[in-house]
């Protein structure tokens, strides 16, 4: 990659790598106990995809240089997570995160500083495109699972 991006742009990428790890031990924790089989299966599928947005924001940010090993999780993020209970409840979490995910993700999509950099605006889109399925997905078993 071509010098370094605006620090604003790491400093997203950061956060965002950061989320993407925290959400997959949320929903990691959210498997135990066993939960619904449709729930479990949902959990699984949001892992996948959480796990391959941390693989290609951490390579895109260690091809940058900047380093990405022993980011501290989001606790406020851990902290909501720890209070949800029962299937409804982190249903509702994980489809509050995707949603903002999703927002989040559109708005990077707009911003010149974002998409002037080499590749991200497409590694921005394929990761927006996976959260945006992972939300329909969420949304589907939420009407499944009443």
């Amino acid at each position: 990659m071509d010098g370094m991006p605006a620090p604003i742009v790491v400093k997203r990428l950061v956060r965002n790598l950061r989320y993407r790890q925290t959400y997959v031990k949320v929903y990691e924790s959210f498997l135990q106990p066993e939960p619904h089989p449709e729930l479990a299966r949902l959990l699984c599928a949001l892992i996948q995809v959480q796990q391959s947005a941390v693989v290609l924001l951490s390579g895109y940010l260690q091809d940058l240089g900047v380093p990405v090993n022993d980011l501290p999780p989001v606790q406020r993020l851990v902290g909501h997570a720890r209070s949800r209970n029962g299937v409804r409840s982190r249903l509702h979490f994980a489809h509050y995160g995707l949603t903002r995910a999703v927002s989040w993700y559109r708005e990077q999509l707009m911003d010149q500083q974002m998409i002037s950099e080499p590749g991200l605006k497409q590694l921005l889109f394929e990761l927006g495109e996976r959260e945006a399925a992972s939300l329909w997905r969420t949304e589907i078993a939420m009407a499944v699972l009443g």
